[in-house]
């Protein structure tokens, strides 16, 4: 068994079953998460603030823990308290202050980036294809990595896309159910291309990574390319809703700049890892073979 594995953003969708799963295997002696304002409901709990490098310093000396995912980040899930300020200091200087206390330690560290780092392309990305982020979020998350690389060059980078599961629903699908409802305004993007990854995929491969001896960016994203419309449509689908009257849009008549096609292979990932990266598809028929499909949504 390894030493304590600390998992940074525990409150969060992944966060929570990145420490579930941790807690199941058994592979490490404690299993930690962070939270910032929404205490865990399960599990060990430790209250941090990325944007304080001092107290993340102290934090980390006292816990030591051997193993770090870090999976916390201001995001656009935020709203407006996704500010220039906040992503600055949480998604770049608290994982550089993250990214130097592992390098100093020997800890091994794995970090979770995003798919936004690219704006969209008619060829897809491979795990070699530098950054070219057209958001204020998409710039941070490549600040970030280029921090880690430099700062803990053995560290292990996943990319990762859209989130989605159902114990309980992600927040795709609670805002696709909405919108649906006509409980939130808006519409899905028709001309927006992603690689949804279903959580438990997602945390099982973050998980198998921090057990490799592996340095690198990895692409950890699901084996299908949707756009924003059908990826709604197939969650409402999933929780046996008609999809029929769900909005769709274009991204030129959101009057946002959005990425377009950001589709990410991850051929040299699946072969350096045994954890499965299923499409959609694949899951949705999978989750209903082993009984497990998720009914009405509530």
């Amino acid at each position: 068994m390894s030493g304590p594995l600390l998992v940074t953003g525990g409150a969060g969708y992944l966060g929570r079953r990145v420490l579930a799963l941790a807690a199941e295997s058994g592979a490490w002696s404690q299993v930690v998460g962070t939270y910032h304002r929404t205490p865990l409901a399960t599990g060990a709990g430790l209250a941090l603030d990325l944007s304080d490098p001092q107290a993340l310093d102290s934090a980390l000396t006292e816990l030591r823990p051997q193993t770090i995912i870090h999976t916390a980040a201001v995001s656009p899930a935020l709203g407006s308290a996704m500010t220039n300020q906040a992503l600055w200091q949480v998604n770049v200087q608290g994982t550089a202050a993250l990214a130097q206390w592992a390098a100093r330690t020997n800890t091994r560290l794995v970090h979770v980036s995003s798919d936004a780092i690219w704006g969209g392309r008619d060829a897809a990305y491979t795990e070699a294809d530098v950054p070219a982020p057209i958001t204020p979020y998409g710039a941070s998350k490549a600040a970030a990595e280029a921090l880690v690389q430099a700062l803990h060059p053995q560290a292990a980078i996943a990319r990762t896309s859209l989130i989605y599961g159902w114990q309980p629903p992600d927040p795709n699908t609670v805002m696709a159910f909405e919108m649906l409802q006509g409980q939130r305004s808006g519409f899905l993007f028709t001309d927006e291309t992603r690689c949804p990854i279903f959580v438990d995929d997602l945390a099982r491969a973050l998980l198998e990574l921090a057990q490799l001896d592996l340095a690198g960016v990895f692409h950890c994203v699901g084996g299908q390319a949707l756009s924003r419309y059908d990826f709604g449509a197939a969650l409402v689908r999933w929780h046996a809703g008609d999809p029929s009257g769900l909005p769709a849009g274009s991204t030129s008549a959101s009057g946002v700049r959005r990425p377009s096609q950001v589709i990410v292979t991850n051929t040299r990932t699946r072969m350096r890892l045994h954890s499965r990266l299923r499409g959609v598809e694949e899951v949705m028929a999978e989750e209903v073979v082993h009984g497990t499909y998720p009914g009405s949504y509530q």
